[in-house]
């Protein structure tokens, strides 16, 4: 496997002074070696939960908070740069996005425990999904079909540059995923309220328009490039959510840069989400999402029993209203 710690300090080289390049490297290496002992799998099958452990294990271990404070800064550095730039390709997904940053103070001083400390998932529901797809930038075709394709079958953003047209069964509604994180291939599903988009897109002069499209296996491309970007699809959605106005900036990480509530992650969050509300069984879900272990998939029940929870005390019995007399 390429080193990529390795390969993300010749990056920080031309920026950050040695000094803090090897901080960088020692809180990395030790990340690294934290996760094959706990059979976490390596740095590109990382989870914000796999954070989020690893900085209660250092605080609980005794560590000093500054320690536990270089050790997040670091990963976020990490991951924001390696997810943000198309030459790593072995990082499609920022864990760092959906971890909460608010919680780090609890973690550092040891006011909660792993089993208590819940993270909030941001995920797109039904009625943002509308709003983002009357909202994307252009090419509003294209775009719009990008951000429906990920809301309905669920998959990365990275997973979703890679799909060319040979993986598609138009008539099974079916696309052949190469998932870049377990190293195997899986098939997701899209409805039938995407056929029209899907059509246009490749059979009705929208896709062909594009200069590269002779050239190009993909199905998405762009004027530029015979492959659409992951970065720039998620820019797309991000752009989208902010011109329909739901976007948020949750927290700017360590570098600086603003961390949004409404990324293509969300889509994906949102199609896990409203499945489980469909009745999908948990185990159909994983296989679907492409999770290596369904502990990973379990996070999303969580947010399932806050719907049940927030339904019970809106509309559940003695929340009607009683009129009574004093006699």
């Amino acid at each position: 496997m390429v080193d990529l710690i390795e390969r993300f300090l010749r990056k920080e080289r031309i920026k950050k002074s040695e000094r803090t390049t090897q901080h960088r490297k020692s809180n990395l290496t030790q990340f690294e070696q934290w996760l094959q002992e706990e059979s976490h799998g390596d740095l590109t099958q990382v989870t914000s939960f796999d954070i989020e452990d690893h900085l209660l294990s250092l605080s609980e271990s005794g560590r000093a908070p500054k320690t536990v404070r270089g050790r997040y800064d670091a990963l976020c550095r990490f991951y924001g740069v390696l997810s943000d730039d198309p030459r790593f390709e072995e990082i499609d997904e920022d864990p760092t996005e959906d971890f909460d940053a608010s919680e780090l103070k609890n973690i550092m001083s040891g006011t909660k425990k792993a089993e208590a400390l819940k993270q909030d998932i941001f995920y797109v529901t039904p009625e943002q999904k509308e709003l983002l797809t009357e909202n994307v930038p252009n090419p509003k075709l294209r775009n719009a079909l990008i951000c429906r394709l990920l809301w309905q079958t669920g998959i990365r953003q990275g997973e979703l540059t890679e799909i060319k047209l040979s993986d598609i069964n138009r008539d099974e509604r079916s696309i052949r995923i190469r998932a870049e994180k377990t190293y195997s291939n899986r098939m997701v599903y899209y409805q039938s309220s995407l056929d029209f988009l899907m059509n246009q897109w490749i059979d009705g002069g929208y896709r062909s328009s594009h200069i590269t499209a002779s050239d190009s296996p993909y199905l998405f491309l762009t004027y530029k490039a015979p492959s659409i970007k992951k970065n720039y699809v998620n820019d797309i959605v991000k752009d989208a959510a902010r011109k329909a106005g739901i976007q948020e900036t949750m927290y700017k990480d360590a570098s600086g840069n603003s961390r949004h509530k409404i990324t293509s992650h969300a889509l994906r969050h949102g199609f896990a989400v409203q499945s489980l509300k469909n009745r999908m069984d948990i185990r159909t879900l994983s296989s679907v999402l492409g999770h290596s272990n369904l502990e990973t998939t379990k996070k999303y029940l969580r947010l399932n029993d806050d719907d049940v929870r927030d339904a019970v005390r809106k509309f559940g019995a003695g929340t009607e209203s009683v009129e009574s007399e004093t006699r």
